[in-house]
């Protein structure tokens, strides 16, 4: 319990870029989304003649 408090409370002060850990954790679920949609129709194009 204690690990994970103190861990807490070093990320908190941990900025990439001067953007919070907040800001990325939306920055690469959006991402994942984005690529999950234009893999998808990628491989529906592909699959188009059968």
């Amino acid at each position: 319990m204690f690990l994970a408090e103190s861990a807490g409370k070093a990320a908190e002060g941990f900025k990439l870029f001067g953007m919070s850990n907040q800001f990325w954790i939306i920055m690469i679920v959006l991402a994942l989304f984005i690529v999950s949609i234009l893999t998808s129709s990628y491989n529906d194009d592909k699959t188009k003649g059968l």
